[in-house]
Protein backbone atom coordinates (compact mmCIF):
# COMPACT_ATOMS: atom_id res chain seq x y z
CA UNK A 1 0.00 0.00 0.00
CA UNK A 2 1.40 3.37 -0.42
CA UNK A 3 0.89 4.73 3.21
CA UNK A 4 3.89 1.49 3.54
CA UNK A 5 6.07 3.25 1.41
CA UNK A 6 5.53 6.62 2.76
CA UNK A 7 6.31 4.87 6.15
CA UNK A 8 9.71 3.70 4.93
CA UNK A 9 11.01 6.49 3.43
CA UNK A 10 9.90 8.48 6.43
CA UNK A 11 11.82 6.00 8.72
CA UNK A 12 15.03 6.20 6.45
CA UNK A 13 14.76 9.86 6.42
CA UNK A 14 14.96 9.67 10.50
CA UNK A 15 18.33 7.09 10.40
CA UNK A 16 20.53 9.80 7.64
CA UNK A 17 23.50 7.29 8.48
CA UNK A 18 21.17 4.40 6.75
CA UNK A 19 21.51 4.88 2.86
CA UNK A 20 24.16 7.53 2.77
CA UNK A 21 26.57 5.17 1.04
CA UNK A 22 27.25 2.29 -1.24
CA UNK A 23 24.55 0.67 -3.02
CA UNK A 24 20.87 0.20 -2.47
CA UNK A 25 18.53 -2.13 -2.99
CA UNK A 26 14.83 -2.03 -2.92
CA UNK A 27 12.94 -5.27 -2.99
CA UNK A 28 8.98 -5.03 -4.18
CA UNK A 29 10.15 -1.51 -5.10
CA UNK A 30 7.62 1.30 -5.77
CA UNK A 31 7.99 4.74 -7.21
CA UNK A 32 8.12 7.67 -4.41
CA UNK A 33 9.42 10.95 -4.70
CA UNK A 34 12.20 10.39 -1.70
CA UNK A 35 14.07 7.95 -3.98
CA UNK A 36 15.67 10.72 -6.01
CA UNK A 37 18.46 10.83 -3.18
CA UNK A 38 19.37 7.50 -4.11
CA UNK A 39 19.03 7.51 -7.16
CA UNK A 40 22.86 6.73 -8.88
CA UNK A 41 23.05 4.34 -6.36
CA UNK A 42 19.86 2.43 -6.33
CA UNK A 43 18.47 -0.88 -8.09
CA UNK A 44 14.77 -1.80 -7.91
CA UNK A 45 13.32 -5.10 -7.68
CA UNK A 46 9.95 -5.82 -9.05
CA UNK A 47 7.90 -8.47 -10.53
CA UNK A 48 5.23 -6.83 -11.12
CA UNK A 49 4.75 -4.74 -14.61
CA UNK A 50 3.04 -1.88 -13.65
CA UNK A 51 4.98 -0.78 -10.94
CA UNK A 52 8.04 -2.01 -12.90
CA UNK A 53 7.33 0.39 -16.00
CA UNK A 54 6.55 3.40 -13.35
CA UNK A 55 9.59 3.05 -12.03
CA UNK A 56 11.44 2.74 -15.28
CA UNK A 57 9.64 5.48 -16.82
CA UNK A 58 10.50 7.68 -13.90
CA UNK A 59 14.63 6.82 -15.10
CA UNK A 60 15.48 3.49 -12.17
CA UNK A 61 16.78 1.10 -12.56
CA UNK A 62 14.66 -2.09 -12.67
CA UNK A 63 15.31 -6.03 -12.53
CA UNK A 64 12.95 -8.88 -11.69
CA UNK A 65 15.44 -10.80 -10.22
CA UNK A 66 18.26 -8.94 -7.86
CA UNK A 67 21.72 -10.25 -7.84
CA UNK A 68 24.75 -9.58 -5.22
CA UNK A 69 24.95 -8.28 -1.88
CA UNK A 70 24.26 -4.12 -0.61
CA UNK A 71 24.79 -2.42 2.62
CA UNK A 72 21.36 -1.56 2.78
CA UNK A 73 17.77 -3.58 1.86
CA UNK A 74 14.73 -1.96 1.65
CA UNK A 75 11.42 -3.98 1.56
CA UNK A 76 8.10 -3.82 0.70
CA UNK A 77 7.05 -7.63 1.43
CA UNK A 78 4.14 -9.10 -0.23
CA UNK A 79 0.80 -9.45 1.93
CA UNK A 80 0.34 -12.94 1.31
CA UNK A 81 2.14 -15.10 4.12
CA UNK A 82 4.55 -17.22 2.06
CA UNK A 83 5.43 -14.83 0.31
CA UNK A 84 6.59 -11.81 2.85
CA UNK A 85 8.48 -14.54 5.04
CA UNK A 86 10.29 -15.82 1.67
CA UNK A 87 10.34 -12.03 1.12
CA UNK A 88 12.38 -11.38 4.41
CA UNK A 89 14.78 -14.42 3.68
CA UNK A 90 15.52 -12.76 0.11
CA UNK A 91 16.24 -9.43 2.22
CA UNK A 92 18.81 -11.25 4.43
CA UNK A 93 20.17 -12.67 1.47
CA UNK A 94 20.83 -9.91 -0.40
CA UNK A 95 22.87 -8.11 2.80
CA UNK A 96 25.98 -7.77 2.52
CA UNK A 97 28.31 -8.17 6.20
CA UNK A 98 27.32 -5.73 8.75
CA UNK A 99 24.35 -4.73 6.38
CA UNK A 100 20.95 -3.36 7.07
CA UNK A 101 17.56 -4.69 5.85
CA UNK A 102 14.62 -2.05 6.48
CA UNK A 103 11.11 -3.13 5.96
CA UNK A 104 7.39 -1.66 5.75
CA UNK A 105 4.07 -2.41 5.82
CA UNK A 106 0.60 -1.09 6.04
CA UNK A 107 -1.08 -2.70 9.32
CA UNK A 108 -4.36 -3.60 7.49
CA UNK A 109 -1.49 -6.12 5.46
CA UNK A 110 0.25 -7.75 8.81
CA UNK A 111 2.76 -5.62 9.60
CA UNK A 112 2.62 -6.31 13.00
CA UNK A 113 2.91 -10.10 12.15
CA UNK A 114 5.67 -9.53 9.98
CA UNK A 115 7.53 -7.92 12.12
CA UNK A 116 7.48 -10.71 14.61
CA UNK A 117 8.88 -12.95 11.77
CA UNK A 118 12.06 -10.67 11.91
CA UNK A 119 12.65 -11.08 14.81
CA UNK A 120 12.29 -15.06 15.30
CA UNK A 121 15.09 -15.04 12.41
CA UNK A 122 17.21 -11.79 13.80
CA UNK A 123 16.74 -11.13 17.31
CA UNK A 124 16.68 -7.36 17.98
CA UNK A 125 14.27 -5.35 15.63
CA UNK A 126 14.30 -1.61 16.09
CA UNK A 127 10.42 -0.39 14.92
CA UNK A 128 8.26 2.76 14.50
CA UNK A 129 4.56 3.45 13.62
CA UNK A 130 3.92 5.95 10.51
CA UNK A 131 1.07 6.23 8.43
CA UNK A 132 -0.89 3.31 9.61
CA UNK A 133 1.98 1.57 9.01
CA UNK A 134 5.06 -0.22 10.31
CA UNK A 135 8.36 0.07 9.24
CA UNK A 136 11.20 -2.02 11.04
CA UNK A 137 15.04 -2.99 10.10
CA UNK A 138 18.02 -5.26 11.91
CA UNK A 139 21.35 -5.12 10.98
CA UNK A 140 23.11 -8.47 9.34
CA UNK A 141 26.41 -8.08 12.20
CA UNK A 142 29.66 -10.35 11.60
CA UNK A 143 29.34 -13.10 14.51
CA UNK A 144 25.80 -13.28 15.19
CA UNK A 145 24.24 -15.01 12.25
CA UNK A 146 20.64 -15.22 11.70
CA UNK A 147 18.49 -18.10 12.48
CA UNK A 148 19.10 -20.21 9.31
CA UNK A 149 16.54 -22.92 9.93
CA UNK A 150 14.00 -20.41 10.30
CA UNK A 151 15.80 -18.97 6.96
CA UNK A 152 15.53 -21.87 5.28
CA UNK A 153 11.89 -22.44 6.34
CA UNK A 154 11.02 -18.73 4.62
CA UNK A 155 12.53 -19.64 1.47
CA UNK A 156 11.33 -23.08 0.67
CA UNK A 157 7.78 -21.04 1.87
CA UNK A 158 7.92 -19.22 -1.74
CA UNK A 159 9.48 -21.16 -4.02
CA UNK A 160 8.12 -22.70 -7.18
CA UNK A 161 7.12 -26.33 -6.32
CA UNK A 162 4.87 -28.79 -7.72
CA UNK A 163 1.35 -28.72 -6.75
CA UNK A 164 -2.02 -30.38 -7.48
CA UNK A 165 -0.54 -33.92 -6.97
CA UNK A 166 2.39 -32.95 -8.83
CA UNK A 167 0.09 -31.86 -12.24
CA UNK A 168 1.28 -28.69 -12.41
CA UNK A 169 4.49 -26.20 -11.17
CA UNK A 170 3.05 -22.97 -9.46
CA UNK A 171 4.40 -20.68 -6.97
CA UNK A 172 2.55 -18.56 -3.93
CA UNK A 173 1.17 -15.23 -4.76
CA UNK A 174 -0.08 -16.45 -8.50
CA UNK A 175 -3.80 -16.57 -9.07
CA UNK A 176 -5.24 -19.53 -7.54
CA UNK A 177 -1.56 -21.05 -7.71
CA UNK A 178 -2.56 -24.04 -6.13
CA UNK A 179 -5.62 -25.22 -7.63
CA UNK A 180 -7.42 -25.07 -10.69
CA UNK A 181 -10.09 -21.61 -9.75
CA UNK A 182 -13.54 -23.01 -10.87
CA UNK A 183 -14.26 -20.37 -13.36
CA UNK A 184 -11.02 -21.61 -15.69
CA UNK A 185 -12.07 -24.87 -15.65
CA UNK A 186 -15.65 -24.03 -16.48
CA UNK A 187 -14.69 -21.77 -19.62
CA UNK A 188 -12.34 -24.89 -20.36
CA UNK A 189 -15.08 -27.39 -20.70
CA UNK A 190 -16.76 -25.04 -23.31
CA UNK A 191 -14.09 -24.05 -25.77
CA UNK A 192 -14.37 -25.26 -28.89
CA UNK A 193 -11.66 -28.18 -30.36
CA UNK A 194 -11.99 -25.68 -33.81
CA UNK A 195 -10.26 -23.13 -32.40
CA UNK A 196 -7.38 -22.16 -34.61
CA UNK A 197 -4.92 -19.60 -35.58
CA UNK A 198 -2.90 -17.35 -33.67
CA UNK A 199 -4.35 -17.31 -29.85
CA UNK A 200 -3.33 -14.83 -26.84
CA UNK A 201 -4.08 -15.59 -23.31
CA UNK A 202 -5.01 -12.67 -21.34
CA UNK A 203 -3.89 -12.99 -17.56
CA UNK A 204 -1.94 -16.40 -18.00
CA UNK A 205 -0.92 -17.08 -14.23
CA UNK A 206 0.98 -20.40 -14.60
CA UNK A 207 -0.19 -21.57 -17.83
CA UNK A 208 -3.64 -23.64 -17.17
CA UNK A 209 -5.81 -22.24 -20.01
CA UNK A 210 -2.74 -22.32 -22.54
CA UNK A 211 -2.21 -26.06 -21.78
CA UNK A 212 -5.57 -26.71 -22.63
CA UNK A 213 -5.42 -25.07 -25.96
CA UNK A 214 -2.51 -27.16 -26.50
CA UNK A 215 -3.92 -30.46 -25.52
CA UNK A 216 -7.33 -30.07 -26.89
CA UNK A 217 -7.12 -27.34 -30.07
CA UNK A 218 -4.62 -28.95 -32.78
CA UNK A 219 -5.46 -25.86 -35.04
CA UNK A 220 -3.71 -23.26 -33.21
CA UNK A 221 -0.46 -22.05 -34.66
CA UNK A 222 0.94 -19.85 -31.24
CA UNK A 223 0.06 -18.67 -28.22
CA UNK A 224 0.89 -15.71 -26.98
CA UNK A 225 0.91 -15.69 -23.00
CA UNK A 226 0.44 -12.05 -21.29
CA UNK A 227 0.74 -11.74 -17.53
CA UNK A 228 1.87 -8.47 -15.66
CA UNK A 229 3.79 -10.82 -13.01
CA UNK A 230 7.22 -11.40 -13.66
CA UNK A 231 6.86 -14.61 -11.14
CA UNK A 232 4.35 -16.64 -13.62
CA UNK A 233 6.87 -17.83 -16.48
CA UNK A 234 9.03 -20.47 -15.40
CA UNK A 235 5.85 -21.98 -13.99
CA UNK A 236 4.50 -21.40 -17.65
CA UNK A 237 7.99 -22.87 -19.25
CA UNK A 238 7.63 -25.95 -17.10
CA UNK A 239 3.88 -26.86 -17.49
CA UNK A 240 3.52 -25.94 -21.46
CA UNK A 241 7.22 -27.56 -22.01
CA UNK A 242 6.21 -31.03 -21.21
CA UNK A 243 2.98 -30.78 -23.75
CA UNK A 244 4.25 -32.50 -27.50
CA UNK A 245 3.86 -29.88 -29.89
CA UNK A 246 5.15 -27.39 -32.68
CA UNK A 247 2.84 -24.90 -31.44
CA UNK A 248 5.10 -21.75 -31.09
CA UNK A 249 4.48 -20.19 -27.02
CA UNK A 250 5.56 -16.68 -26.38
CA UNK A 251 5.24 -16.04 -22.52
CA UNK A 252 4.97 -11.71 -22.39
CA UNK A 253 5.69 -9.71 -19.30
CA UNK A 254 2.76 -7.27 -20.21
CA UNK A 255 0.30 -4.69 -18.51
CA UNK A 256 -2.65 -6.33 -20.28
CA UNK A 257 -4.51 -2.94 -19.27
CA UNK A 258 -2.36 -1.24 -21.36
CA UNK A 259 -2.74 -2.97 -24.27
CA UNK A 260 -1.57 -6.00 -26.36
CA UNK A 261 -0.25 -6.47 -30.14
CA UNK A 262 -3.39 -4.75 -32.09
CA UNK A 263 -4.82 -7.15 -34.52
CA UNK A 264 -2.85 -9.66 -34.42
CA UNK A 265 -4.72 -13.11 -33.08
CA UNK A 266 -7.61 -15.48 -34.25
CA UNK A 267 -8.73 -16.07 -31.04
CA UNK A 268 -8.39 -14.71 -27.25
CA UNK A 269 -9.11 -16.76 -24.03
CA UNK A 270 -9.11 -14.80 -20.47
CA UNK A 271 -10.46 -14.85 -16.87
CA UNK A 272 -10.12 -11.57 -16.22
CA UNK A 273 -8.97 -10.09 -12.80
CA UNK A 274 -11.42 -7.36 -11.11
CA UNK A 275 -9.45 -6.46 -7.90
CA UNK A 276 -7.24 -4.13 -7.04
CA UNK A 277 -5.47 -5.94 -4.28
CA UNK A 278 -8.55 -6.91 -2.33
CA UNK A 279 -11.15 -3.49 -3.56
CA UNK A 280 -12.51 -5.03 -6.30
CA UNK A 281 -12.62 -2.98 -9.39
CA UNK A 282 -14.29 -4.08 -12.28
CA UNK A 283 -12.82 -1.56 -14.92
CA UNK A 284 -10.03 -3.87 -14.51
CA UNK A 285 -11.83 -6.80 -16.67
CA UNK A 286 -13.30 -4.04 -18.91
CA UNK A 287 -9.81 -2.74 -19.76
CA UNK A 288 -9.18 -6.84 -20.46
CA UNK A 289 -12.03 -7.19 -22.70
CA UNK A 290 -11.15 -3.73 -24.64
CA UNK A 291 -7.55 -5.24 -25.21
CA UNK A 292 -8.97 -8.32 -26.22
CA UNK A 293 -10.45 -6.53 -28.37
CA UNK A 294 -7.84 -4.52 -30.41
CA UNK A 295 -5.74 -7.41 -30.23
CA UNK A 296 -8.08 -9.63 -32.23
CA UNK A 297 -8.77 -9.89 -35.94
CA UNK A 298 -11.88 -8.93 -37.82
CA UNK A 299 -13.30 -12.42 -38.11
CA UNK A 300 -11.55 -12.98 -34.36
CA UNK A 301 -13.26 -14.43 -31.20
CA UNK A 302 -13.21 -13.88 -27.90
CA UNK A 303 -13.89 -16.55 -24.98
CA UNK A 304 -14.39 -15.77 -21.09
CA UNK A 305 -15.15 -16.87 -18.01
CA UNK A 306 -16.32 -13.73 -15.22
CA UNK A 307 -18.32 -13.43 -12.08
CA UNK A 308 -22.06 -13.78 -12.77
CA UNK A 309 -22.60 -10.16 -11.37
CA UNK A 310 -19.84 -8.69 -13.15
CA UNK A 311 -21.22 -6.41 -15.63
CA UNK A 312 -19.72 -7.35 -18.77
CA UNK A 313 -22.36 -7.38 -21.11
CA UNK A 314 -22.95 -4.01 -22.70
CA UNK A 315 -19.49 -3.68 -23.51
CA UNK A 316 -19.25 -6.79 -24.97
CA UNK A 317 -22.63 -5.60 -27.13
CA UNK A 318 -20.97 -2.63 -28.11
CA UNK A 319 -17.65 -3.68 -28.91
CA UNK A 320 -18.24 -6.92 -30.96
CA UNK A 321 -20.73 -7.53 -33.75
CA UNK A 322 -22.03 -10.42 -31.81
CA UNK A 323 -21.89 -11.91 -28.50
CA UNK A 324 -23.69 -14.44 -26.17
CA UNK A 325 -23.66 -15.98 -23.05
CA UNK A 326 -22.80 -19.51 -23.28
CA UNK A 327 -23.32 -20.97 -20.05
CA UNK A 328 -24.11 -19.57 -16.31
CA UNK A 329 -22.75 -22.55 -13.63
CA UNK A 330 -21.53 -22.30 -9.81
CA UNK A 331 -21.22 -18.24 -9.92
CA UNK A 332 -19.40 -17.95 -13.08
CA UNK A 333 -20.57 -17.01 -16.92
CA UNK A 334 -19.09 -18.45 -19.93
CA UNK A 335 -19.24 -15.79 -22.55
CA UNK A 336 -18.20 -15.69 -26.35
CA UNK A 337 -18.02 -12.59 -28.77
CA UNK A 338 -16.62 -12.37 -32.10
CA UNK A 339 -15.87 -9.62 -34.77
CA UNK A 340 -14.55 -6.72 -32.83
CA UNK A 341 -15.94 -3.69 -34.23
CA UNK A 342 -12.90 -1.80 -33.03
CA UNK A 343 -11.13 -3.51 -35.87
CA UNK A 344 -14.14 -1.77 -38.38
CA UNK A 345 -13.47 1.52 -36.72
CA UNK A 346 -9.66 1.23 -37.11
CA UNK A 347 -9.94 0.27 -40.84
CA UNK A 348 -12.73 3.54 -41.47
CA UNK A 349 -10.16 5.51 -40.20
CA UNK A 350 -7.35 4.60 -41.91
CA UNK A 351 -9.76 4.76 -44.86
CA UNK A 352 -11.06 8.81 -44.36
CA UNK A 353 -6.82 8.86 -43.86
CA UNK A 354 -6.18 7.90 -47.70
CA UNK A 355 -9.43 9.58 -48.95
CA UNK A 356 -8.63 12.55 -47.71
CA UNK A 357 -5.12 13.39 -49.26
Amino acid sequence: MARAVDALMYALDLNPNLGEEGRILFLRAQEHPALEHFRTRLTCQQTWKPRAAQLEAAGYRVEREAQGKYPLVILLPDPQRDLAVSDLARGHDHLADDGVLMVAQHNDSGAKKTEQYLKEAAGEVETLSKHHSRAFWTAKEAGKPWNEKVLEGWRQRGMMRRVMEGKWWSQPGLFSWDRVDVGSALLVKHLPKELSGHAADLGSGWGFLSAHLLRECPEILSIDLYDADGDSFEPIRRNLGIIPTRVKTRPLWRDVTAGIDVGRYDVVVTNPPFHDGKTADPTIGLRFLAAAAAGLKPQGELWLVANRQLPYENFLGETFTEWKTIVEQDGFKVMHAKGPRVQAILKEQRGGKRRGR
